[in-house]
């Protein structure tokens, strides 16, 4: 659930609060489906090593307490190496931005395994 909030929260907020271009509030709205579905592609490489850092954090028995802080932090390290991989630059102003929203929606959603 964390990545699919992080997802529809990242593409909404975003272009509403003018992060792409200028300050300007709901400019680029149009953007979000594009936003969207870009966002879910490139993030699926992350996203399968963070299950795959859930489980091994599983079944190692890690304390709870630190399974969320883990897995926060692995997010939003996947989300700085994905932007600088794809622009080879380093937009601190999206990458911050991006990452709050993630970091936002880690600390709302439960970590559990269904």
């Amino acid at each position: 659930m964390h990545w699919v909030g992080t997802i529809l929260l990242a593409a909404f907020l975003l272009p509403t609060f003018g992060v792409f271009d200028d300050d300007v509030i709901f400019k680029d709205l149009w953007l979000f489906p594009y936003i969207l579905i870009g966002s879910t592609i490139l993030s699926l490489p992350t996203l399968f090593a963070y299950v795959v850092v859930f489980f091994l954090l599983d079944h190692y028995k890690v304390n709870r307490k630190w399974v969320k802080p883990i897995l926060i932090l692995f997010t939003v390290i996947g989300i700085g190496s994905t932007y600088y991989l794809l622009t080879k630059t380093t937009n601190l102003g999206f990458v911050l931005s991006y990452s709050a929203i993630a970091v936002v929606c880690g600390i709302i959603f439960k970590v559990e395994k269904k």
